[in-house]
């Protein structure tokens, strides 16, 4: 597992970490939050801790003494904030990141600033589930003349995106602003690439960025980076057929694909894709 995953969701346990000292312990949601700290205590690389967390979880889960349940609480605690100095300690200070508390509206925005004001040219968001929030809250982030590219998926966006972009690109002038569809269900990451060649990954939509989960903005490094942009799929030829979304349905185009950066002569934008 890359190493930016495995500090994200340490950094995500220790932010939701259940009160294991009531009856946390006995509830699926509990037992859940163990599997997933086990796994990521074992990816951050030290087989001792891997070992001594499994035992202080079935201490956590089956041991009705209160006295050795706290102490096998305290102990699990302990190995998960160990792992978490230990993989933040290897990474580098690109890779970390920012990462984004739970309800942190502010921050979030503050971050995606900072990510995007690093670009000269081009800006490319790579977001599946894009709704208006990415153009009123996050793209006006963005300096002006610097072109903005959305790449979404059309069994996932939120038809608020469609007058969103249409209103957009009749009303600034000087910030431009192509988006496009990938053929349905083919998007899973949120990213941003700057100028073609800084990839970011936004660990969740920016429709809902941090809003009840914590987040992070993370970059990749440099050969992460280039085979991330190479899989990137943009539309070069397409059909008509319809897409069936919870509650509605949308006509869009089917395109094939290939990388959106080989990609020289813009086809139909996204106002034409879903009309």
């Amino acid at each position: 597992m890359e190493i930016e995953r495995v500090l994200f969701e340490l950094r995500n346990l220790i932010d939701t970490m259940p009160n294991f000292h009531n009856s946390a312990s006995n509830t699926p949601e509990g037992r859940m939050w163990l599997g997933r700290a086990a796994a990521m205590v074992e990816a951050g690389g030290s087989s001792l801790d891997a070992a001594g967390f499994v035992l202080a979880m079935d201490a956590v889960i089956g041991e009705s003494n209160s006295y050795r349940h706290g102490q096998a609480v305290s102990k699990a605690a302990s190995i998960l904030f160990r792992t978490f100095a230990r993989v933040e300690s290897q990474s580098t200070p690109n890779l970390q990141g920012a990462y984004i508390p739970a309800g942190n509206s502010f921050d979030a925005l503050a971050a995606i600033a900072r990510v995007f004001s690093l670009a000269t040219t081009e800006l490319f968001i790579v977001d599946p589930y894009s709704d208006e929030k990415l153009l009123r809250d996050f793209a006006p982030l963005a300096a002006e003349n610097v072109l903005l590219k959305i790449l979404v998926d059309p069994f996932y966006v939120k038809s608020s995106l469609k007058p969103a972009v249409e209103r957009w690109q009749s009303q600034f002038q000087n910030r431009p602003l192509e988006a496009r569809l990938t053929s349905p269900r083919q998007l899973h990451d949120r990213l941003i690439i700057v100028d073609d060649k800084e990839v970011w990954i936004v660990t969740q939509s920016f429709a809902h960025l941090a809003e009840r989960a914590p987040a992070s903005v993370t970059r990749f490094e440099s050969e992460a980076a280039d085979s991330k942009i190479g899989q990137l799929p943009y539309h070069v030829g397409c059909r008509t057929a319809d897409i069936n979304q919870p509650g509605r349905a949308i006509r869009v185009r089917h395109c094939k694909t290939k990388p959106f950066r080989a990609h020289e002569q813009a086809s139909s934008d996204l106002a034409q894709a879903l009309s």
